[in-house]
Protein backbone atom coordinates (compact mmCIF):
# COMPACT_ATOMS: atom_id res chain seq x y z
CA UNK A 1 0.00 0.00 0.00
CA UNK A 2 1.55 3.38 -1.05
CA UNK A 3 1.68 6.39 1.26
CA UNK A 4 -1.39 8.09 -0.26
CA UNK A 5 -3.57 4.98 0.10
CA UNK A 6 -2.38 4.52 3.69
CA UNK A 7 -3.32 8.12 4.47
CA UNK A 8 -6.83 7.61 2.99
CA UNK A 9 -7.29 4.40 5.01
CA UNK A 10 -6.37 6.09 8.31
CA UNK A 11 -8.60 9.07 7.51
CA UNK A 12 -11.62 6.81 6.83
CA UNK A 13 -10.94 4.85 10.03
CA UNK A 14 -10.78 8.00 12.16
CA UNK A 15 -13.99 9.36 10.67
CA UNK A 16 -15.74 6.06 11.38
CA UNK A 17 -14.60 6.07 14.97
CA UNK A 18 -15.73 9.70 15.41
CA UNK A 19 -19.18 8.93 14.01
CA UNK A 20 -19.67 5.84 16.17
CA UNK A 21 -18.68 7.71 19.34
CA UNK A 22 -21.12 10.50 18.54
CA UNK A 23 -24.02 8.05 18.20
CA UNK A 24 -23.13 6.28 21.45
CA UNK A 25 -22.84 9.38 23.61
CA UNK A 26 -25.88 11.27 22.35
CA UNK A 27 -29.08 9.74 20.92
CA UNK A 28 -29.78 10.89 17.37
CA UNK A 29 -33.05 12.55 18.41
CA UNK A 30 -31.10 14.75 20.82
CA UNK A 31 -27.91 15.20 18.82
CA UNK A 32 -29.99 16.54 15.91
CA UNK A 33 -27.10 17.44 13.67
CA UNK A 34 -24.79 18.66 16.43
CA UNK A 35 -21.27 18.44 15.11
CA UNK A 36 -19.31 19.03 18.31
CA UNK A 37 -20.18 16.01 20.51
CA UNK A 38 -18.10 17.17 23.47
CA UNK A 39 -19.93 20.49 23.57
CA UNK A 40 -23.35 18.74 23.55
CA UNK A 41 -22.75 16.64 26.65
CA UNK A 42 -24.62 17.63 29.82
CA UNK A 43 -24.44 16.40 33.36
CA UNK A 44 -27.34 14.30 34.62
CA UNK A 45 -29.55 15.90 37.29
CA UNK A 46 -31.80 14.07 39.72
CA UNK A 47 -35.35 15.03 40.59
CA UNK A 48 -38.05 13.80 42.96
CA UNK A 49 -41.78 14.30 42.48
CA UNK A 50 -43.58 13.11 45.61
CA UNK A 51 -47.37 13.00 45.49
CA UNK A 52 -49.22 12.12 48.67
CA UNK A 53 -52.92 11.25 48.52
CA UNK A 54 -54.25 11.98 52.00
CA UNK A 55 -56.62 9.24 53.14
CA UNK A 56 -55.97 6.82 50.26
CA UNK A 57 -56.55 3.33 51.66
CA UNK A 58 -53.86 0.99 50.32
CA UNK A 59 -56.15 -2.00 49.78
CA UNK A 60 -58.68 0.16 47.90
CA UNK A 61 -56.01 1.67 45.64
CA UNK A 62 -54.62 -1.81 44.93
CA UNK A 63 -58.07 -3.10 44.03
CA UNK A 64 -58.79 -0.20 41.67
CA UNK A 65 -55.33 -0.35 40.04
CA UNK A 66 -55.81 -4.06 39.33
CA UNK A 67 -59.28 -3.36 37.88
CA UNK A 68 -57.80 -0.72 35.55
CA UNK A 69 -59.76 2.11 37.15
CA UNK A 70 -56.53 4.02 37.87
CA UNK A 71 -54.60 3.57 34.59
CA UNK A 72 -51.71 5.97 35.32
CA UNK A 73 -50.73 4.15 38.50
CA UNK A 74 -51.29 0.82 36.79
CA UNK A 75 -48.86 1.80 34.03
CA UNK A 76 -46.28 3.01 36.58
CA UNK A 77 -46.06 -0.44 38.16
CA UNK A 78 -44.16 -1.72 35.14
CA UNK A 79 -41.18 0.40 36.22
CA UNK A 80 -41.66 0.66 39.97
CA UNK A 81 -40.70 -0.81 43.31
CA UNK A 82 -44.08 -0.86 44.98
CA UNK A 83 -45.86 -2.25 48.02
CA UNK A 84 -49.56 -2.61 48.82
CA UNK A 85 -49.21 -3.97 52.36
CA UNK A 86 -48.63 -1.16 54.80
CA UNK A 87 -49.17 0.28 58.26
CA UNK A 88 -49.22 3.99 59.08
CA UNK A 89 -47.49 5.26 62.22
CA UNK A 90 -48.86 3.92 65.50
CA UNK A 91 -50.90 6.69 67.12
CA UNK A 92 -51.23 4.51 70.23
CA UNK A 93 -47.84 5.74 71.37
CA UNK A 94 -49.12 9.32 71.63
CA UNK A 95 -52.70 9.16 72.80
CA UNK A 96 -52.79 11.55 75.75
CA UNK A 97 -53.38 15.16 74.76
CA UNK A 98 -53.58 14.44 71.03
CA UNK A 99 -56.02 16.68 69.20
CA UNK A 100 -58.71 15.14 67.04
CA UNK A 101 -58.01 15.78 63.38
CA UNK A 102 -60.47 17.24 60.91
CA UNK A 103 -57.88 18.02 58.22
CA UNK A 104 -54.36 16.72 57.66
CA UNK A 105 -52.87 14.26 60.10
CA UNK A 106 -49.78 16.10 61.43
CA UNK A 107 -48.46 13.01 63.21
CA UNK A 108 -48.14 10.92 60.05
CA UNK A 109 -46.96 13.89 57.96
CA UNK A 110 -44.19 14.56 60.49
CA UNK A 111 -43.21 10.89 60.41
CA UNK A 112 -43.02 10.92 56.60
CA UNK A 113 -40.95 14.10 56.51
CA UNK A 114 -38.53 13.16 59.30
CA UNK A 115 -38.15 9.43 58.65
CA UNK A 116 -38.50 8.69 62.37
CA UNK A 117 -41.48 7.43 64.34
CA UNK A 118 -43.90 9.62 66.28
CA UNK A 119 -42.59 8.81 69.74
CA UNK A 120 -39.19 10.05 68.61
CA UNK A 121 -40.24 13.25 66.82
CA UNK A 122 -43.10 13.90 69.33
CA UNK A 123 -45.18 15.95 66.92
CA UNK A 124 -48.88 15.28 67.36
CA UNK A 125 -50.90 18.42 66.62
CA UNK A 126 -51.27 21.18 64.05
CA UNK A 127 -48.44 23.23 65.52
CA UNK A 128 -45.92 20.73 64.10
CA UNK A 129 -43.76 21.29 67.18
CA UNK A 130 -42.59 18.56 69.57
CA UNK A 131 -44.78 17.85 72.58
CA UNK A 132 -43.07 19.50 75.55
CA UNK A 133 -43.99 18.00 78.89
CA UNK A 134 -43.37 19.58 82.30
CA UNK A 135 -40.18 18.20 83.80
CA UNK A 136 -38.81 16.98 80.48
CA UNK A 137 -35.26 17.53 79.48
CA UNK A 138 -34.76 19.68 76.38
CA UNK A 139 -36.72 18.19 73.49
CA UNK A 140 -34.91 17.83 70.19
CA UNK A 141 -36.52 19.09 67.01
CA UNK A 142 -36.20 16.31 64.47
CA UNK A 143 -34.69 17.26 61.14
CA UNK A 144 -36.91 16.96 58.09
CA UNK A 145 -35.81 15.63 54.73
CA UNK A 146 -35.85 19.29 53.57
CA UNK A 147 -33.07 20.03 56.05
CA UNK A 148 -31.14 16.87 55.20
CA UNK A 149 -31.21 17.73 51.51
CA UNK A 150 -30.39 21.42 52.10
CA UNK A 151 -27.42 20.53 54.29
CA UNK A 152 -26.00 18.23 51.62
CA UNK A 153 -27.00 20.22 48.51
CA UNK A 154 -27.47 23.90 49.50
CA UNK A 155 -28.26 25.05 45.94
CA UNK A 156 -30.91 22.43 45.26
CA UNK A 157 -34.37 23.98 44.68
CA UNK A 158 -37.47 22.59 46.40
CA UNK A 159 -41.19 23.21 46.20
CA UNK A 160 -44.31 22.25 48.19
CA UNK A 161 -47.83 22.55 46.80
CA UNK A 162 -50.39 21.68 49.45
CA UNK A 163 -53.87 22.59 50.70
CA UNK A 164 -52.59 22.42 54.29
CA UNK A 165 -51.32 25.78 55.68
CA UNK A 166 -49.87 24.13 58.79
CA UNK A 167 -47.92 21.60 56.75
CA UNK A 168 -46.69 24.37 54.46
CA UNK A 169 -45.29 26.27 57.42
CA UNK A 170 -43.53 23.09 58.56
CA UNK A 171 -41.67 22.84 55.23
CA UNK A 172 -41.20 26.59 54.98
CA UNK A 173 -37.48 26.22 54.30
CA UNK A 174 -38.38 25.25 50.73
CA UNK A 175 -37.85 27.98 48.14
CA UNK A 176 -41.44 27.72 46.90
CA UNK A 177 -44.45 26.97 49.11
CA UNK A 178 -47.94 27.36 47.68
CA UNK A 179 -51.24 26.77 49.46
CA UNK A 180 -54.01 25.61 47.13
CA UNK A 181 -57.76 25.31 47.58
CA UNK A 182 -58.47 22.12 45.61
CA UNK A 183 -56.85 19.13 43.93
CA UNK A 184 -57.57 20.69 40.54
CA UNK A 185 -55.57 23.78 41.51
CA UNK A 186 -52.77 21.65 42.93
CA UNK A 187 -52.50 19.81 39.61
CA UNK A 188 -52.51 23.05 37.59
CA UNK A 189 -49.72 24.59 39.69
CA UNK A 190 -47.74 21.34 39.54
CA UNK A 191 -47.96 21.14 35.78
CA UNK A 192 -46.80 24.75 35.33
CA UNK A 193 -43.83 24.14 37.62
CA UNK A 194 -42.87 20.94 35.85
CA UNK A 195 -43.08 22.53 32.42
CA UNK A 196 -40.67 25.38 33.09
CA UNK A 197 -39.29 25.09 36.61
CA UNK A 198 -36.17 23.42 37.96
CA UNK A 199 -37.23 22.30 41.43
CA UNK A 200 -35.37 19.07 42.12
CA UNK A 201 -37.70 18.15 44.97
CA UNK A 202 -41.41 18.76 44.56
CA UNK A 203 -43.90 17.67 47.21
CA UNK A 204 -47.63 17.83 46.52
CA UNK A 205 -50.53 16.87 48.79
CA UNK A 206 -54.06 16.05 47.61
CA UNK A 207 -57.05 16.42 49.93
CA UNK A 208 -60.05 15.42 47.79
CA UNK A 209 -59.84 11.74 48.70
CA UNK A 210 -59.71 12.58 52.41
CA UNK A 211 -62.70 14.92 52.19
CA UNK A 212 -64.76 12.37 50.26
CA UNK A 213 -63.81 9.61 52.71
CA UNK A 214 -64.87 11.67 55.71
CA UNK A 215 -68.31 12.34 54.26
CA UNK A 216 -69.12 8.98 52.70
CA UNK A 217 -66.58 6.42 53.87
CA UNK A 218 -63.07 5.44 52.77
CA UNK A 219 -64.36 2.74 50.41
CA UNK A 220 -64.65 2.24 46.65
CA UNK A 221 -68.43 2.00 46.99
CA UNK A 222 -68.40 5.70 47.88
CA UNK A 223 -68.60 7.24 44.39
CA UNK A 224 -67.12 10.55 45.56
CA UNK A 225 -64.17 8.76 47.11
CA UNK A 226 -63.48 6.79 43.93
CA UNK A 227 -63.90 9.86 41.72
CA UNK A 228 -61.38 11.77 43.86
CA UNK A 229 -58.88 8.94 43.36
CA UNK A 230 -59.55 9.00 39.60
CA UNK A 231 -58.95 12.76 39.49
CA UNK A 232 -55.51 12.39 41.05
CA UNK A 233 -54.68 9.45 38.78
CA UNK A 234 -55.66 11.39 35.64
CA UNK A 235 -53.56 14.31 36.80
CA UNK A 236 -50.66 11.96 37.52
CA UNK A 237 -50.78 10.79 33.91
CA UNK A 238 -50.54 14.40 32.70
CA UNK A 239 -47.64 15.11 35.04
CA UNK A 240 -45.66 12.09 33.83
CA UNK A 241 -46.20 13.20 30.23
CA UNK A 242 -45.02 16.69 31.17
CA UNK A 243 -41.83 15.28 32.66
CA UNK A 244 -41.17 13.19 29.55
CA UNK A 245 -41.61 16.28 27.36
CA UNK A 246 -39.12 18.45 29.24
CA UNK A 247 -36.37 19.90 27.06
CA UNK A 248 -33.54 18.05 28.82
CA UNK A 249 -35.52 14.91 29.68
CA UNK A 250 -32.71 12.59 28.58
CA UNK A 251 -30.37 14.17 31.13
CA UNK A 252 -32.87 14.07 34.00
CA UNK A 253 -33.47 11.14 36.34
CA UNK A 254 -36.91 11.46 37.94
CA UNK A 255 -38.07 9.41 40.92
CA UNK A 256 -41.84 9.68 41.27
CA UNK A 257 -43.26 8.61 44.65
CA UNK A 258 -46.99 8.09 45.13
CA UNK A 259 -48.00 7.48 48.75
CA UNK A 260 -50.73 7.83 51.33
CA UNK A 261 -50.13 8.99 54.88
CA UNK A 262 -53.09 7.10 56.39
CA UNK A 263 -56.28 5.31 55.46
CA UNK A 264 -59.77 5.47 56.93
CA UNK A 265 -62.81 3.44 57.93
CA UNK A 266 -65.99 2.66 55.97
CA UNK A 267 -67.90 5.02 58.26
CA UNK A 268 -65.57 7.96 57.63
CA UNK A 269 -63.15 7.93 60.57
CA UNK A 270 -59.37 8.37 60.41
CA UNK A 271 -56.43 9.23 62.67
CA UNK A 272 -56.85 6.21 64.94
CA UNK A 273 -55.26 2.80 65.34
CA UNK A 274 -57.64 0.44 63.56
CA UNK A 275 -56.35 -1.56 60.60
CA UNK A 276 -58.35 0.41 57.96
CA UNK A 277 -57.09 3.71 59.39
CA UNK A 278 -53.47 2.54 59.12
CA UNK A 279 -53.82 0.92 55.65
CA UNK A 280 -51.32 2.66 53.31
CA UNK A 281 -49.32 1.92 50.13
CA UNK A 282 -46.25 3.17 48.27
CA UNK A 283 -45.16 3.35 44.62
CA UNK A 284 -41.58 4.38 43.75
CA UNK A 285 -41.36 4.88 39.99
CA UNK A 286 -38.30 5.38 37.82
CA UNK A 287 -38.64 4.77 34.04
CA UNK A 288 -35.61 2.45 34.01
CA UNK A 289 -36.55 0.29 36.99
CA UNK A 290 -37.64 -3.28 36.51
CA UNK A 291 -40.95 -3.99 38.19
CA UNK A 292 -40.85 -5.43 41.70
CA UNK A 293 -43.70 -5.81 44.17
CA UNK A 294 -42.35 -5.84 47.71
CA UNK A 295 -44.11 -8.67 49.53
CA UNK A 296 -44.10 -7.01 52.90
CA UNK A 297 -45.53 -8.68 55.99
CA UNK A 298 -47.29 -7.33 59.04
CA UNK A 299 -48.00 -9.08 62.30
CA UNK A 300 -49.46 -8.37 65.72
CA UNK A 301 -47.47 -7.94 68.90
CA UNK A 302 -48.34 -7.12 72.50
CA UNK A 303 -47.23 -3.92 74.19
CA UNK A 304 -45.55 -4.10 77.59
CA UNK A 305 -44.46 -1.30 79.89
CA UNK A 306 -44.25 -0.27 83.55
CA UNK A 307 -48.05 -0.56 83.76
CA UNK A 308 -48.68 -3.32 81.20
CA UNK A 309 -47.57 -6.82 82.15
CA UNK A 310 -48.32 -10.54 82.05
CA UNK A 311 -47.21 -13.65 83.98
CA UNK A 312 -46.92 -17.39 83.42
CA UNK A 313 -47.14 -19.28 86.72
CA UNK A 314 -44.43 -21.94 87.15
CA UNK A 315 -45.13 -23.57 90.50
CA UNK A 316 -43.38 -26.82 89.50
CA UNK A 317 -40.21 -25.03 88.33
CA UNK A 318 -40.46 -26.19 84.72
CA UNK A 319 -38.40 -23.18 83.68
CA UNK A 320 -35.74 -23.17 86.36
CA UNK A 321 -32.03 -23.35 85.54
CA UNK A 322 -30.00 -25.68 87.73
CA UNK A 323 -27.08 -28.07 87.90
CA UNK A 324 -28.92 -30.74 85.92
CA UNK A 325 -30.87 -28.48 83.56
CA UNK A 326 -30.27 -26.74 80.29
CA UNK A 327 -32.39 -23.80 79.19
CA UNK A 328 -32.64 -21.50 76.19
CA UNK A 329 -34.64 -18.25 76.20
CA UNK A 330 -35.56 -16.76 72.85
CA UNK A 331 -37.61 -13.61 72.25
CA UNK A 332 -38.56 -11.42 69.29
CA UNK A 333 -38.99 -7.83 70.48
CA UNK A 334 -39.05 -4.22 69.32
CA UNK A 335 -37.94 -1.32 71.47
CA UNK A 336 -39.44 2.18 71.52
CA UNK A 337 -37.67 5.43 72.42
CA UNK A 338 -37.99 7.02 75.82
CA UNK A 339 -39.58 10.41 76.50
CA UNK A 340 -36.04 11.78 76.19
CA UNK A 341 -36.05 10.74 72.49
CA UNK A 342 -33.48 8.02 72.82
CA UNK A 343 -33.61 4.25 72.47
CA UNK A 344 -31.27 3.90 75.44
CA UNK A 345 -33.14 2.79 78.53
CA UNK A 346 -32.59 3.70 82.20
CA UNK A 347 -30.58 1.58 84.62
CA UNK A 348 -31.72 -2.02 85.15
CA UNK A 349 -35.27 -2.26 83.90
CA UNK A 350 -36.83 -5.62 83.32
CA UNK A 351 -37.86 -7.17 79.98
CA UNK A 352 -38.61 -10.84 80.69
CA UNK A 353 -37.61 -13.51 83.18
CA UNK A 354 -38.29 -15.05 86.57
CA UNK A 355 -36.71 -15.10 90.03
CA UNK A 356 -33.25 -16.39 89.08
CA UNK A 357 -32.90 -15.47 85.42
CA UNK A 358 -33.94 -12.62 83.15
CA UNK A 359 -33.28 -10.21 80.33
CA UNK A 360 -32.85 -6.60 81.40
CA UNK A 361 -32.36 -3.22 79.80
CA UNK A 362 -29.43 -1.13 81.05
CA UNK A 363 -29.20 2.03 78.95
CA UNK A 364 -28.02 0.91 75.48
CA UNK A 365 -27.26 -2.67 76.55
CA UNK A 366 -29.51 -5.71 76.92
CA UNK A 367 -28.17 -7.77 79.83
CA UNK A 368 -28.80 -11.44 80.36
CA UNK A 369 -28.50 -12.50 83.98
CA UNK A 370 -28.56 -15.83 85.81
CA UNK A 371 -28.19 -15.89 89.60
CA UNK A 372 -27.92 -18.60 92.25
CA UNK A 373 -24.90 -20.89 92.68
CA UNK A 374 -22.78 -18.25 91.00
CA UNK A 375 -23.76 -15.33 88.82
CA UNK A 376 -23.75 -14.88 85.06
CA UNK A 377 -24.20 -11.34 83.79
CA UNK A 378 -23.50 -10.67 80.13
CA UNK A 379 -24.55 -7.65 78.08
CA UNK A 380 -24.67 -6.86 74.39
CA UNK A 381 -25.53 -3.60 72.65
CA UNK A 382 -28.97 -4.34 71.23
CA UNK A 383 -32.42 -3.05 70.29
CA UNK A 384 -31.31 0.56 69.86
CA UNK A 385 -33.55 1.37 66.92
CA UNK A 386 -37.15 1.14 65.77
CA UNK A 387 -36.87 -2.36 64.27
CA UNK A 388 -37.61 -5.90 65.33
CA UNK A 389 -34.80 -8.02 66.76
CA UNK A 390 -34.27 -11.52 68.11
CA UNK A 391 -32.57 -12.09 71.50
CA UNK A 392 -31.26 -15.51 72.58
CA UNK A 393 -29.59 -16.85 75.75
CA UNK A 394 -28.67 -20.53 75.95
CA UNK A 395 -27.25 -22.38 78.96
CA UNK A 396 -25.56 -25.67 78.08
CA UNK A 397 -24.94 -28.84 80.15
CA UNK A 398 -22.80 -28.87 83.28
CA UNK A 399 -19.36 -30.30 82.54
CA UNK A 400 -18.33 -30.43 86.19
CA UNK A 401 -16.13 -27.34 86.17
CA UNK A 402 -18.77 -25.14 84.56
CA UNK A 403 -21.08 -24.82 81.60
CA UNK A 404 -21.03 -23.03 78.25
CA UNK A 405 -23.45 -20.20 77.61
CA UNK A 406 -24.37 -18.76 74.23
CA UNK A 407 -25.63 -15.23 73.58
CA UNK A 408 -26.97 -14.45 70.10
CA UNK A 409 -28.52 -11.36 68.53
CA UNK A 410 -30.54 -11.55 65.32
CA UNK A 411 -29.33 -15.12 64.85
CA UNK A 412 -25.64 -14.25 65.11
CA UNK A 413 -23.42 -15.47 67.92
CA UNK A 414 -22.16 -12.64 70.13
CA UNK A 415 -20.63 -14.62 73.00
CA UNK A 416 -19.86 -18.27 73.65
CA UNK A 417 -18.00 -18.68 76.92
CA UNK A 418 -17.81 -20.79 80.04
CA UNK A 419 -19.46 -19.81 83.32
CA UNK A 420 -19.45 -21.34 86.77
CA UNK A 421 -23.03 -20.13 87.37
CA UNK A 422 -25.44 -23.04 87.79
CA UNK A 423 -28.68 -21.17 88.47
CA UNK A 424 -31.49 -22.49 90.66
CA UNK A 425 -33.24 -25.66 89.55
CA UNK A 426 -36.26 -25.36 91.88
CA UNK A 427 -36.99 -21.70 91.02
CA UNK A 428 -40.81 -21.80 91.11
CA UNK A 429 -41.43 -18.07 90.64
CA UNK A 430 -43.59 -16.90 87.73
CA UNK A 431 -42.18 -15.93 84.35
CA UNK A 432 -43.00 -12.24 83.89
CA UNK A 433 -43.00 -9.81 80.96
CA UNK A 434 -43.18 -6.08 81.68
CA UNK A 435 -44.05 -4.13 84.84
CA UNK A 436 -40.84 -2.49 86.03
CA UNK A 437 -37.74 -3.02 88.15
CA UNK A 438 -36.49 -6.24 89.70
CA UNK A 439 -34.99 -7.06 93.09
CA UNK A 440 -32.46 -9.86 92.66
CA UNK A 441 -33.24 -11.81 95.80
CA UNK A 442 -37.00 -11.43 96.09
CA UNK A 443 -38.25 -11.00 92.54
CA UNK A 444 -40.35 -7.95 91.74
CA UNK A 445 -39.88 -5.06 94.11
CA UNK A 446 -43.28 -3.60 93.28
CA UNK A 447 -41.74 -0.67 91.45
CA UNK A 448 -43.85 0.31 88.45
CA UNK A 449 -41.63 3.21 87.53
CA UNK A 450 -42.57 4.98 84.31
CA UNK A 451 -38.89 4.88 83.32
CA UNK A 452 -39.63 1.58 81.60
CA UNK A 453 -40.50 2.63 78.04
CA UNK A 454 -43.10 0.63 76.16
CA UNK A 455 -41.74 -2.26 74.13
CA UNK A 456 -43.37 -4.93 72.01
CA UNK A 457 -43.06 -8.70 72.13
CA UNK A 458 -44.22 -10.85 69.24
CA UNK A 459 -43.08 -14.27 70.45
CA UNK A 460 -41.33 -15.91 73.39
CA UNK A 461 -39.95 -19.47 73.32
CA UNK A 462 -38.21 -21.64 75.93
CA UNK A 463 -36.23 -24.82 75.25
CA UNK A 464 -34.75 -27.47 77.55
CA UNK A 465 -31.51 -27.56 75.56
CA UNK A 466 -28.87 -25.21 74.24
CA UNK A 467 -29.63 -24.73 70.54
CA UNK A 468 -27.03 -24.96 67.80
CA UNK A 469 -25.96 -21.78 65.99
CA UNK A 470 -27.69 -22.85 62.79
CA UNK A 471 -30.92 -23.41 64.71
CA UNK A 472 -30.71 -20.04 66.44
CA UNK A 473 -30.14 -18.37 63.08
CA UNK A 474 -33.17 -20.08 61.53
CA UNK A 475 -35.47 -19.19 64.42
CA UNK A 476 -34.39 -15.54 64.50
CA UNK A 477 -36.58 -14.71 61.51
CA UNK A 478 -39.57 -16.86 62.51
CA UNK A 479 -42.56 -16.04 64.69
CA UNK A 480 -43.73 -19.66 64.67
CA UNK A 481 -41.64 -22.81 65.12
CA UNK A 482 -42.02 -25.06 62.04
CA UNK A 483 -43.56 -28.48 62.62
CA UNK A 484 -40.43 -30.17 61.24
CA UNK A 485 -37.92 -28.02 63.13
CA UNK A 486 -34.93 -30.15 64.14
CA UNK A 487 -35.10 -29.43 67.89
CA UNK A 488 -38.87 -29.18 68.22
CA UNK A 489 -39.05 -31.99 70.81
CA UNK A 490 -37.02 -29.75 73.14
CA UNK A 491 -39.59 -26.93 73.00
CA UNK A 492 -41.10 -26.46 76.48
CA UNK A 493 -42.78 -23.08 76.03
CA UNK A 494 -44.09 -21.18 73.03
CA UNK A 495 -46.27 -18.08 73.22
CA UNK A 496 -47.38 -15.95 70.27
CA UNK A 497 -48.62 -12.56 71.48
CA UNK A 498 -51.44 -11.83 69.06
CA UNK A 499 -55.19 -11.10 69.41
CA UNK A 500 -55.84 -14.24 67.36
CA UNK A 501 -54.33 -16.27 70.19
CA UNK A 502 -56.08 -14.45 73.04
CA UNK A 503 -58.56 -16.44 75.15
CA UNK A 504 -60.97 -15.15 77.79
CA UNK A 505 -59.76 -11.58 77.19
CA UNK A 506 -56.50 -12.15 79.08
CA UNK A 507 -54.88 -15.53 78.31
CA UNK A 508 -52.19 -16.27 75.71
CA UNK A 509 -52.13 -20.08 75.63
CA UNK A 510 -48.89 -22.03 75.63
CA UNK A 511 -48.63 -23.81 72.29
CA UNK A 512 -46.82 -26.65 74.06
CA UNK A 513 -49.55 -28.81 75.55
CA UNK A 514 -49.65 -29.00 79.34
CA UNK A 515 -47.29 -26.08 79.87
CA UNK A 516 -48.18 -22.76 81.61
CA UNK A 517 -50.14 -20.05 79.80
CA UNK A 518 -49.40 -16.34 79.99
CA UNK A 519 -52.09 -14.27 81.71
CA UNK A 520 -52.27 -10.50 81.31
CA UNK A 521 -52.58 -8.68 84.62
CA UNK A 522 -53.66 -5.52 82.78
CA UNK A 523 -55.89 -5.17 79.68
CA UNK A 524 -53.75 -6.36 76.75
CA UNK A 525 -52.84 -3.94 73.96
CA UNK A 526 -52.04 -5.46 70.56
CA UNK A 527 -50.62 -3.45 67.68
CA UNK A 528 -50.24 -4.45 64.04
CA UNK A 529 -46.67 -3.81 62.94
CA UNK A 530 -44.38 -4.23 59.95
CA UNK A 531 -42.00 -7.16 59.90
CA UNK A 532 -38.55 -5.56 60.07
CA UNK A 533 -36.57 -8.55 61.31
CA UNK A 534 -33.10 -8.44 59.70
CA UNK A 535 -33.66 -11.24 57.21
CA UNK A 536 -36.89 -9.60 56.07
CA UNK A 537 -35.12 -6.29 55.50
CA UNK A 538 -32.34 -8.04 53.60
CA UNK A 539 -34.86 -9.75 51.32
CA UNK A 540 -36.18 -6.42 50.03
CA UNK A 541 -39.74 -7.46 50.85
CA UNK A 542 -40.86 -4.60 53.06
CA UNK A 543 -44.23 -3.43 54.28
CA UNK A 544 -45.00 0.24 53.64
CA UNK A 545 -44.47 2.57 56.59
CA UNK A 546 -44.50 6.36 56.88
CA UNK A 547 -40.82 6.25 57.90
CA UNK A 548 -39.79 4.75 54.54
CA UNK A 549 -40.28 7.81 52.33
CA UNK A 550 -37.62 10.19 53.66
CA UNK A 551 -34.70 7.73 53.23
CA UNK A 552 -35.59 7.12 49.57
CA UNK A 553 -35.86 10.85 48.78
CA UNK A 554 -32.60 11.68 50.56
CA UNK A 555 -30.85 8.80 48.82
CA UNK A 556 -32.09 9.83 45.39
CA UNK A 557 -31.05 13.46 45.69
CA UNK A 558 -27.94 13.19 47.88
CA UNK A 559 -26.62 9.62 47.65
CA UNK A 560 -26.59 6.60 49.94
CA UNK A 561 -24.02 8.12 52.31
CA UNK A 562 -26.46 10.90 53.21
CA UNK A 563 -28.96 8.42 54.72
CA UNK A 564 -27.83 8.30 58.34
CA UNK A 565 -28.47 5.84 61.16
CA UNK A 566 -30.58 8.44 62.97
CA UNK A 567 -33.44 7.63 60.58
CA UNK A 568 -35.81 4.85 61.59
CA UNK A 569 -36.65 4.19 57.95
CA UNK A 570 -34.68 1.75 55.81
CA UNK A 571 -33.23 2.84 52.44
CA UNK A 572 -34.24 0.06 50.04
CA UNK A 573 -33.77 1.85 46.69
CA UNK A 574 -29.98 1.74 47.04
CA UNK A 575 -30.21 -2.01 46.44
CA UNK A 576 -31.24 -1.26 42.86
CA UNK A 577 -28.40 1.12 42.09
CA UNK A 578 -27.30 -0.88 39.02
CA UNK A 579 -30.65 -0.24 37.34
CA UNK A 580 -29.92 3.50 37.53
CA UNK A 581 -26.82 3.06 35.35
CA UNK A 582 -28.73 2.49 32.12
CA UNK A 583 -26.73 5.13 30.24
CA UNK A 584 -23.62 3.03 30.78
CA UNK A 585 -25.18 -0.17 29.47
Amino acid sequence: MDIMNRFKYVLVLLCGLYASCTKYDTPESIAGGIEDTAASKKSVKRYVLWLNIDGAVGSVVKQEVEKGTLPAMQKMLGHSKYVWTGVADDHALLTEGRESYDEEDPLTWATMLTGINSRMHRIKDYSYTPDFMIGDAAVTYAKTLVQYVSDKEPNLLMSCISPWPNLNRYVGAMQSVITTSSDEETLEVLQRQLEKGDNQLTLAAFKGVLEAGKSGGFVAENASYLNALKLVDTGLGRLLATIEAREDAYYEDWLVCVTSNHGGTPDGRYGGNTDPERDIFGIFYYPHYTSYEMKGEVFYAARFSASEWATAEDTTALYGIGNKKQLSIEMNMRNTPTEQQTYNGPNWTYLVGKGQWGMFRQRDVVKLRVTGNGTLEEGITACNDDRWHSLYLGMGPNSGAGRMFLVSYDGRRQKYEETSAMGVEDDSTAVVIGRGNWAWDDGYDGNTSSTLSPYYVASLRLWDTQLEDVEVDELASLLDVPADFSARTHLIGEWRFSPEELENDSVIPNRVEGMPDFVFKTPPVFVRMANTLPKKLASGDLAMENILIAPQVIYWLCGADAVGDELDGHCFLSSYMMEEQWRDQ
